[in-house]
């Protein structure tokens, strides 16, 4: 028997509408510079199980992201998590180093990176001044192995809390580089996300 054409459009329709009542747009725009690559995954994070979220996370690599040079390991990314959870110094060092702690350690299995390469992953977060435009700003480094360059290497970091109470989501911006912060790209970073959260 036929499936008639007008309940096949039905169905997919319905399916359209209830994907698109589940998923609205966030209130954020996240540029995606020229020769800069993406990628957007969920959270929960595989690598990273224990961080204790529900959203997206969305990242934007610099064209040198993964090669040594100028670039190499400078990127940024937004969390975009369901509700209002606590996010502080405390909190913000916990799921970072399980976040750079899970990457690292994934890689050193699918790498076979041997274990006097390997170092320990730490955190260091603290409150700063805010920022134009959000609910709270922080610094901090992250210590860990470059699984690409084998060696250990320090991440530079700026996150910027932004809260968006009428979605009833919290987002978070983090920019990410080796570099100092007077280097240029630490503008760039700020440039890439413009928040319209109520």
């Amino acid at each position: 028997m036929k499936f008639p054409l007008y309940l096949l459009c039905l169905t997919f329709l319905s399916l359209f509408t209830a994907c698109a009542q589940q998923q609205p747009a966030a209130p954020y725009k996240f540029d995606i510079p020229s020769g800069w690559t993406t990628e957007t995954f969920p959270i929960p994070i595989d690598f990273a199980p224990t961080i204790p979220y529900k959203g997206k996370e969305e990242l934007r690599f610099t064209p040198g992201w993964g090669a040594p040079g100028e670039e190499h390991w400078s990127y940024a990314f937004v969390w975009w998590l369901e509700g209002m959870p606590e996010i502080s110094e405390a909190t913000l060092q916990r799921d970072l180093e399980a976040y750079y702690g899970g990457l690292v350690g994934r890689n050193i299995t699918k790498r076979n990176i041997p274990a006097d390469k390997v170092v320990p992953t730490k955190v260091a977060i603290r409150k700063v001044a805010t920022a134009s435009g959000y609910a709270a700003t922080y610094s901090g480094t992250v210590d860990m192995l470059d699984y690409m360059a084998l060696e250990p290497i320090t991440l530079n970091c700026v996150i910027h809390l932004f809260r968006c109470k009428k979605d009833n989501h919290t987002g978070i911006y983090f920019e990410v580089s080796p570099k100092k912060s007077n280097d240029p790209l630490w503008q760039q970073f700020e440039k890439l996300l413009s928040v319209q959260c109520k």
